[in-house]
């Protein structure tokens, strides 16, 4: 099996380890952390990524490594914009308290007070709370619909009203705060909630209120009108990385769509780490509203595997035997992933842009290098199983065309159809066949989607079908 690896050398490092305003980390500490990465990239066959320290008030280190661009060999630095995924969830709750610092609205108040054109036909809706939003307890259900892997027209400025709209026919999956569901929607409704109570769209308010004060200057939600955004990759199994475009949609852009750069990320740890305090000395929020959003609100499954609770946009644990705050986020091809180690006075963000999720080993090494002592050797890069053959299972067409149409699913829209003999989907951004294994199940066929090989089952619940991948549901045709 023929592996290509990166044409990058990924030792290469760009960026400085300067902070903005006083001493930046003593050299030793800076080549063991320059190893440390260098050493897990060439491992994992990394295209690209960045590592940013905090520590106390100052950004220490900020460096990328490999390549922006495989193709361009463009460097990957400190200064490259990247899509963060569900990082963006912290951003848009600091959107939510700064309304609350100007006394817009209240954590704890039901939102209908401030969208009253919103009209649930679930009646328990009406007890939803920005709190129960942020929190991931509104009872929203989790998904993530839209035409996630094509980036909409910049005229389409109604898209998060329109969505906002669509959820109020959604049925809650239980009534808000007396459960947990992950909820992009929820997300997005909070977004639609900044922007009506502003009276700006949610991409103005960022900018304006959230990201300029922080010194995010290189931060926006308009993903569309970044020039020089990172290439993404996917991980296959002929070919190592394989250029794919990102999940995002304009829809969910406070969920999960912002663009920050690695620095900036710096900047908003050192305001998190330091009770608002930027890295300018200003203070951003009040202490008291930097404190509770990374208070620890409600019982939660770590998207990193795992127990943890569950802040406004963080979770909050024990990771690495301190107490730890973290967010992780992915567009797929695209991953952040900030923790701070408030014991420590420390600080970490990371980006990758390739969707691997075994590079995370890097967070330990990187943590007890900060704490003085040695990085463990990164393990050897596994190599991922081929897609295996199948020996299709001849099924008729009627039978085939039962599955046939778009689904609404966790990563976005899913359109399957039928060629011939089998189905196909459009699925994470690919054309991807579906090798028929029963009436209901097919294989997965395809070297450039992580599900490759796995199986895509399709079941009916009611007058409804639903898809599942293994034994996950994942979504359900319209």
């Amino acid at each position: 099996m023929k592996r290509i690896r990166s044409i990058v050398v990924v030792t290469m490092a760009a960026g400085c380890t300067s902070n903005e305003g006083g001493p930046g980390m003593p050299a030793d500490l800076s080549a063991k952390l320059d190893a440390a990465v260098t050493d897990a990239f060439a491992k994992r066959e990394m295209p690209g990524g960045s590592l940013v320290v905090v520590q106390g008030n100052r950004i220490t280190y900020a460096k990328g490594f490999g390549a922006a661009d495989l193709a361009t060999r463009r460097p990957y630095t400190d200064s490259t914009p990247t899509v963060i995924g569900s990082t963006s969830k912290p951003l848009t709750a600091l959107a939510v308290l700064r309304l609350v610092q100007l006394g817009k609205v209240a954590l704890d108040t039901p939102i209908a007070r401030y969208v009253p054109e919103l009209a649930f036909t679930d009646r328990r809706a009406k007890a939803i709370t920005l709190r129960h939003l942020l929190t991931n307890r509104s009872g929203l259900p989790a998904g993530f619909s839209g035409p996630a892997y094509q980036q909409p027209p910049v005229q389409d400025s109604a898209a998060l009203g329109r969505l906002a709209a669509a959820m109020t026919q959604l049925p809650l999956g239980f009534a808000p705060g007396e459960g947990y569901t992950y909820s992009n929607r929820g997300w997005a409704l909070a977004g639609y909630v900044v922007q009506r109570v502003s009276g700006e769209p949610i991409e103005g308010f960022l900018k304006r209120e959230v990201f300029l004060p922080l010194g995010m200057t290189g931060t926006t939600l308009e993903f569309w009108k970044v020039p020089n955004l990172v290439q993404g990759y996917a991980e296959g199994r002929k070919v190592r990385n394989i250029p794919h475009g990102p999940s995002i949609t304009r829809e969910y852009g406070p969920a999960g769509m912002i663009v920050s750069t690695p620095r900036d990320m710096g900047r908003l740890l050192v305001a998190m780490m330091n009770r608002g305090k930027t890295v300018d000395g200003t203070q951003f929020l009040t202490p008291e509203l930097i404190d509770e959003a990374l208070r620890g609100q409600a019982k939660a499954e770590s998207e990193l595997g795992g127990p943890t609770t569950y802040g406004l946009g963080w979770e909050v644990d024990s990771m690495l035997g301190t107490l730890t705050i973290k967010k992780a986020g992915s567009v797929h091809t695209m991953v952040s992933l900030w923790v701070m180690l408030p014991d420590r006075k420390t600080a970490m963000a990371f980006t990758f842009n390739r969707e691997d999720y075994q590079v995370l080993g890097l967070l330990g090494n990187v943590a007890k290098i900060l704490a003085g002592g040695q990085a463990d050797p990164f393990p050897a890069s596994a190599v991922l199983p081929p897609v295996a053959a199948v020996t299709p299972v001849r099924i008729s067409a009627a039978v085939l065309d039962r599955w046939v149409g778009s689904y609404d699913t966790r990563i976005g829209d899913m359109l399957v159809s039928r060629r011939g003999d089998s189905l196909v989907a459009d699925y994470q951004g690919s054309d991807v066949g579906l090798a028929p294994a029963s009436d209901s199940s097919f294989i997965i066929q395809s070297d450039a989607v992580a599900d490759g090989g796995q199986t895509m089952t399709f079941r009916r619940l009611g007058k409804a079908v639903t898809v599942w991948i293994g034994a996950d549901s994942s979504g359900i045709r319209r």
